[in-house]
């Protein structure tokens, strides 16, 4: 079976409010939150394209673009950008919602690999994705 390359379909978009528990000191989201929730939609997209059970190998590049104060709506996006025989390379961002703009501000912005295991944990080939 080949790997399906029609990314598109397996997008994953989700919203977060930025409550109190979520922010440092200064007022603003942590890092360690806005990789959470990065690395969530990031393995919803994986799981989506696959249908196999994936875990989080490395997170690469990392940039932290703009603060995100207490109180803002975030948008968490999810892209597969290339799928091998081993592993899904994703390209996630955190949005920030700006009331006064005519559309968003790109926060944080990263890449999480991911790879196929089995029941045991031990790697596993990646197959042919089935549609979502």
């Amino acid at each position: 079976m080949s790997i399906n390359k029609d990314y598109s379909s397996f997008e994953v978009r989700q919203e977060r409010f930025v409550f109190h528990e979520f922010v440092n000191d200064h007022g603003n989201l942590f890092g360690g939150n806005a990789l959470k929730w990065m690395d969530e939609v990031a393995y919803i997209a994986a799981t989506r394209y696959s249908r196999q059970r994936m875990v989080t190998v490395s997170v690469e590049r990392v940039k932290y673009l703009l603060a995100i104060p207490l109180g803002s709506i975030v948008k968490v996006k999810a892209e597969i950008l290339s799928a091998g025989p081993a592993k899904l390379v994703i390209n996630t961002e955190i949005w920030l919602d700006v009331n006064k703009e005519p559309c968003c501000l790109k926060a944080v912005e990263g890449k999480f690999i991911f790879a196929a295991v089995d029941d045991a944990g031990k790697p596993v080939r990646l197959i042919s994705a089935r549609r979502a």
